[in-house]
């Protein structure tokens, strides 16, 4: 193989690595119309602070990896209660469920939208959309 060949397989194989994935949107549906306070971050990229109003939005676009897996988790808090935990992205759970990840934050868990594990012959790509809660990590 010439050097040019290799350097392009290198090129390309490097532009694969980190491709553009999908976005990740946190929306506060707190009960009671609280404000929710939250903070997200992966190991190399903490995204802030933010303050989200009742029916406000944070959200931001996700490179996935090749060779090493991304995860994107989210502290919360609203009124004076503690400071509760999700993980917003994690690539071996989410990449077959969902693309865009869509979360809604409630008092009893941040839940979204996502696509079954398993579907049967015959259902409706309707039917293949699940409403699924997660549980808090303290």
């Amino acid at each position: 193989m010439s050097l040019f060949a290799k350097v392009v397989l290198l090129f390309c194989m490097l532009t694969l690595a980190r491709a553009q994935f999908g976005t990740v949107k946190i929306t506060n549906s707190l009960e009671g119309k609280e404000n929710l306070n939250i903070r997200c971050q992966s190991k190399d990229n903490d995204l802030g602070h933010h303050l989200l109003h009742f029916n406000q939005s944070f959200k931001w676009d996700l490179g996935t990896h090749v060779f090493w897996r991304t995860l994107f988790f989210c502290s919360c808090r609203w009124g004076n209660g503690p400071v509760l935990h999700f993980e917003a992205y994690n690539q071996n759970r989410d990449a077959s469920k969902c693309l865009d990840c869509f979360w809604y934050i409630h008092k009893d868990g941040p839940c979204r939208y996502e696509l079954k594990e398993y579907t049967s012959i015959g259902e409706s790509r309707r039917d293949k959309i699940i409403r699924k809660c997660y549980k808090w990590k303290k």
